[in-house]
């Protein structure tokens, strides 16, 4: 189980497959094992190296209780660790709601490291207020425990299969910490104008938290285009893996002729 230190703080990756490399970076309690339950590395593998990562306070990685170790752009430094890890120059990269706006900051500021990015349910603007309101009944369920979460997560839909070993089993502490870290989020929308590499941005028509606002900076973006999944919600944009992947695979394909 390989990790790399990003500052003190150890983070833990896998890698599979050959060729072009991929950073594969999921949402908010979800760990690596939540991709390989989509399928999606297995299918990304057939054409690149597939590098899934656990963001910070999920998975195997090291999991600080302060706030401030959460913000996107600290977590953004956890990539290009594991990069530097590796020992890889350039990478394509495919974040998903938390994993999509660590993408956004990684487009901000260190897009020399990137071939291309696809960043789904997620937006570089400020966090709305369906969003905020989220956060806030997060925080709730969290301080009542582990009993009560899974008692909660007991009654989620099937597009949340994927993530509910990761938060049944997660460190409550370390979620609560990110949780609060995320009403710091900044609006990184004018460090984008200036991007320069390929950049798919794709969202469910239904998923509040995000599509309106990252159709809205996408058209800002030079090299960005918005895709939206009709009739998905959020989780729902990353669960249905059978309408994501063929977007996804088909953008790869594009960028790297």
């Amino acid at each position: 189980m390989p990790f790399a230190d990003s500052n003190g703080i150890k983070i833990h990756y896998h890698t599979k497959g050959q060729g072009p490399h991929i950073v594969l970076m999921h949402g908010f309690m979800g760990d690596i094992a939540s991709w390989g339950k989509l399928g999606y590395p297995d299918t990304l593998a057939l054409n690149h190296t597939v590098i899934t990562i656990d963001g910070r306070g999920h998975g195997k990685s090291d999991k600080p209780y302060n706030p401030t170790d959460y913000l996107d752009k600290i977590m953004a430094t956890d990539v290009i660790a594991v990069l530097d890890d590796m020992k890889v120059e350039k990478t394509h990269y495919f974040g998903f709601s938390m994993g999509s706006r660590i993408g956004f900051e990684l487009a901000a500021y260190h897009q020399e490291r990137f071939l291309s990015f696809v960043l789904g349910g997620q937006t570089p603007g400020i966090r709305n207020e369906h969003g905020n309101e989220s956060s806030r009944k997060r925080i709730a369920l969290f301080e009542k425990g582990p009993e009560e979460v899974a008692r909660v997560m007991s009654k989620s839909k099937k597009e949340y299969d994927s993530y509910l070993e990761p938060t049944l089993n997660g460190d409550l502490k370390a979620y609560i910490a990110k949780t609060k870290a995320i009403a710091m989020r900044e609006d990184i929308s004018e460090h984008l104008v200036g991007l320069k590499v390929p950049c798919l941005i794709y969202a469910g028509k239904s998923d509040l938290l995000a599509h309106d606002s990252a159709k809205e900076h996408a058209a800002k973006m030079p090299t960005a285009r918005f895709v939206t999944l009709p009739g998905l919600n959020h989780m729902e944009s990353i669960a249905r893996s059978d309408m994501v992947t063929p977007i996804i695979t088909s953008f790869l394909k594009e960028v790297s002729t």
